[in-house]
C-alpha cells in the first residue's frame, strides 16, 4: 500500500511532487497530486475517452471541498494561483493520504 503521513502532505512542495493516477480500463482516469493542487494540464476528477482510447476529454477539473465541524468550516481544498498564489491551504489539514487499491484517499484532521 503507498500511503504518505502529515510530513509529507503538509508540505506543499512535498506533496506537489507526489501524484495519483487511477484509471478505468477504457482510455479514461483521473489523477492529482497529493495536496490537491493542479500542476498538469490533464490533472482531473474525469477525465473520459469520448472515443476509446483516443480523444480524452477533461470534464470534471476538481473540487473544491469544505468541511463543518461544530460550528467551524474548514476548506479542504488547495488551489494554486497566478504568481503561485495558494489559497485555500486544505493541504495543512491533510492528516494522511493512500491509496487503497486504486482509491485515492485523504483522511483530514485539525
Amino acid at each position: 500500500m503507498i500511503e504518505f503521513g502529515r510530513a509529507i502532505c503538509c508540505d506543499l512542495a512535498a506533496a506537489e511532487r507526489r501524484e495519483w493516477l487511477a484509471t478505468n480500463g477504457l482510455g479514461g482516469f483521473a489523477s492529482g497530486t497529493i495536496a490537491g493542487t493542479l500542476t498538469r494540464r490533464y490533472h482531473g476528477l474525469l477525465i473520459a475517452a469520448l472515443h476509446p482510447p483516443l480523444e480524452r476529454t477533461l470534464l470534471v477539473t476538481k473540487l473544491d471541498e469544505t468541511a463543518t465541524y461544530r460550528g467551524a468550516t474548514y476548506a479542504l481544498a488547495s488551489n494554486r494561483w497566478k504568481d503561485d498564489y495558494v489559497d485555500p491551504h486544505g493541504f495543512e489539514l491533510i492528516e494522511r493520504f493512500a491509496l487503497e487499491g486504486t482509491t485515492p484517499v485523504w483522511h483530514f484532521a485539525q
